[in-house]
């Protein structure tokens, strides 16, 4: 029932849409032309600058149109437009975004840059998409890479890759401001200026936001961001890119499960402070008509400071609604377990347990988010293009490292990686396209990796390209997959062993994928727009399991196990994506994308035992769509549509199939030839009804978000 109602919903937007080809284009009274007539030109898929056509992987581009026109309040929200992606809400102000599944709410499959700047975090072994230091208002638009592309970025985009690129300085009016009021008591602005000099241009854009989240578990937010960029050409042949940055504020979040003969009281949420803040300088020279040189370097820095639980925090945790709140009521009783009724002393010991662990371990956290990291890197690069080839090739450094006793009980750790490139872009005649692609990277003191992609674009009209594509890469263990060691101490002087939560296992190889793609991108002549087709598999192998291994010293909570990491599974995804963009007039265009991912994953045997997974790890079906109508050149009407079938989140929940449906209404004032204004309202999940996207009891209700823009030229 489910399948033939997601196949009607599909076959009754694709009539629509070939039924308003029939219409006859009217006068322009707000030309989005420039949204859907040309196809793109990307960088992210090999460094390259080349059309989208010659891209040796499928790509999707969200362009500022999209951005306003989904309504999305945060950058996660963006990634729904994109097919065969997952996007959850783990908390209110906690985001997941991954790509075909098989995640968990630290995804560490997909690389995340802007403008090129890695800012997947080696502590967490994901990006922290809450302390980016970026308003939706900064992004020019977002390059999302469909497939793996470890051959151009490195092991991070073992799945996939996201580049955020920001807007020039100097296509940004002189000043601008906004102010965002609504559900969850929202309070969000936003300042920017621009400006220039002899050399260059330069903006200044900074802000404030703050929600109190969810009313049952009060998970808010609240941050403070100003971010700089600076674009400068000293000489002819010289541009030096300058960006840099400071995020700070708190986020309120937990682990939303609950244990058995709990309930929702024994949720515990808890504060965790953060400080980001990032550097990043790119120079790049051009030495002949036909070769540049490009130096950049950045510096990430994060700072993760989760409050300090209390005893009641542990025990409200630990045990199960019916003992804490005897506890809670009774306080003192467990002082001395002696005097107690015989069926009182096992809870009045496990009682003093829990306190002499708490007691022992100032380290210890109830999420685990606590610590600081740091990530430097330098690259240099040299592009040479000619009219029938296109070479990007380069070394680079990056050192990793991060500290705190929470994730790292033995000390500060560090890592350095060593990596050298190559890609090529080769065009023997109009007709074919070459992409040739590879990369090597050493871990100083770990596994080695080797990454290839080659793909073949055949242009058999100059509307119509297919695409072959393989590549095999390679995906080096993260640092807190490597060195996270947790240990929760029974005494003070460390030498009993209240809980050995996690051990390291610095001799982890490199996950690798086999990828093979077949795709389709067509340009309508009858009517503006594309039509891009991905069939795919991906067979993934040594994939890192975290699992309970059999720990040999005592631990006095009764255990005798242990969280460890091994290359233990493997699993196959294949499926389709289609994306359509559609543009039958002027003022109305179009947005559809579905994706279709099978995917199996055999059981796999960590020492002890088999272990199986019986839920689906990815949505074997998923679909979203995007319309946006000027019915007059001040009014923007916009309607967004998401599908997600069932599937299943590591550290989640199995989640249950939902639709949601977001729509927006702006209207544009221009007082004079300087000053343009924006007033709008968002509803998300605007038809209900209440569902969830990672836990069972954390719900995504219907949501109203008031926006006013203000724009000095």
């Amino acid at each position: 029932m489910q399948k033939r109602y997601i196949h009607s919903t599909l076959l009754t937007c694709l009539t629509g849409f070939i039924g308003m080809a029939s219409i006859s284009v009217a006068e322009a009274q707000l030309d989005e032309s420039a949204f859907l007539i040309d196809i793109p030109i990307v960088t992210s898929a090999t460094r390259l600058s080349q059309q989208q056509s010659d891209a040796p992987v499928a790509m999707t581009v969200i362009d500022r149109a999209t951005i306003a026109a989904s309504g999305a309040q945060t950058v996660p929200d963006l990634f729904r437009l994109v097919p065969g992606f997952q996007v959850a809400h783990v908390n209110t102000n906690k985001y997941a975004v991954t790509y075909h599944g098989h995640s968990d709410d630290f995804p560490r499959r997909l690389e995340v840059m802007i403008d090129g700047r890695s800012v997947y975090m080696p502590l967490i072994s994901s990006p922290d998409w809450t302390s980016l230091g970026l308003h939706l208002d900064d992004i020019e638009r977002i390059e999302v890479v469909r497939g793996s592309n470890t051959a151009t970025h490195g092991s991070n985009a073992f799945m996939g890759a996201i580049n955020i690129i920001t807007r020039h300085p100097s296509t940004e009016a002189r000043a601008s401001g906004s102010i965002t009021l609504g559900s969850l008591n929202t309070q969000n602005s936003n300042l920017r200026f621009s400006g220039h000099n002899s050399i260059g241009h330069y903006r200044l854009s900074g802000g404030y936001e703050e929600n109190t989240g969810s009313q049952r578990f009060g998970d808010g937010a609240r941050r403070n961001y100003l971010n700089f960029s600076g674009s400068f050409a000293p000489t002819i042949r010289d541009q030096i890119e300058i960006w840099a940055g400071v995020d700070r504020g708190h986020t309120t979040g937990g682990s939303l499960k609950m244990n058995e003969n709990q309930t929702l009281n024994n949720i515990v949420t808890m504060r965790r402070d953060y400080r980001s803040d990032f550097q990043h300088l790119s120079w790049n020279r051009i030495l002949d008509t036909n070769l540049s040189l490009e130096v950049k370097g950045y510096r990430n820095a994060l700072d993760l400071a989760e409050q300090q639980p209390s005893i009641d925090d542990i025990l409200r945790a630990e045990l199960n609604n019916d003992v804490y709140l005897f506890w809670k009521n009774n306080p003192g009783i467990f002082n001395n377990c002696v005097i107690l009724p015989v069926n009182l002393i096992a809870t009045c010991n496990q009682y003093n347990r829990y306190l002499n662990a708490f007691n022992s371990t100032p380290a210890l956290r109830l999420l685990n988010e606590n610590g600081s990291t740091t990530q430097e890197d330098i690259q240099v690069s040299l592009t040479h293009q000619e009219s029938w080839i296109s070479t990007s090739s380069g070394i680079g450094y990056r050192r990793d490292s991060g500290s705190g006793r929470t994730l790292f009980d033995q000390g500060d750790i560090s890592s350095s990686r060593y990596r050298a490139f190559v890609n090529a872009a080769v065009t023997p005649s109009p007709a074919y396209t070459l992409n040739i692609g590879t990369m090597y990277e050493k871990e100083d003191s770990g596994p080695s990796a080797i990454s290839a992609r080659a793909g073949l674009n055949i242009h058999l009209t100059p509307d119509l390209s297919l695409r072959l594509g393989l590549s095999q890469s390679e995906r080096l263990p993260s640092l807190h997959e490597r060195y996270g060691e947790s240990t929760i101490y029974y005494n003070g002087d460390g030498n009993e062993i209240f809980n050995a939560f996690r051990r390291p296992n610095p001799d982890l190889k490199s996950e690798r994928v086999v990828s093979h793609e077949f795709g389709a991108l067509y340009r309508f002549s009858i009517i503006p727009g594309t039509l891009d087709l991905r069939l795919f598999k991906e067979d993934v192998s040594r994939g890192i399991e975290t699992y309970r291994a059999t720990f040999p010293e005592t631990q006095e909570n009764g255990s005798s196990t242990t969280h460890v990491s091994k290359n233990l599974s493997s699993w196959t995804s294949q499926g389709a994506e289609v994306q359509l963009k559609l543009q039958p007039r002027n003022d109305l265009w179009m947005l559809l994308n579905y994706a279709y991912i099978n995917s199996t994953k055999p059981p796999y045997f960590n020492g002890n035992q088999w272990t199986s997974r019986t839920d689906a790890l990815a949505p074997r079906h998923s679909a979203s769509a995007l319309v946006s109508w000027h019915p007059r050149p001040d009014l923007q009407l916009s309607a967004s549509h998401y599908f997600v079938d069932r599937f299943h989140w590591f550290e989640g929940d199995t989640r249950d199939a939902y639709n949601r449906t977001d729509l927006r209404i702006a209207k544009l004032w221009t007082p004079n030839m300087q000053t343009q204004a924006e007033l709008s309202l968002t509803l998300q999940n605007a038809l209900g009804p209440t569902y969830q996207e990672f836990y069972d009891y954390h719900d995504f209700e219907r949501r109203v978000f008031m926006q006013f823009r203000l724009k000095y030229h």
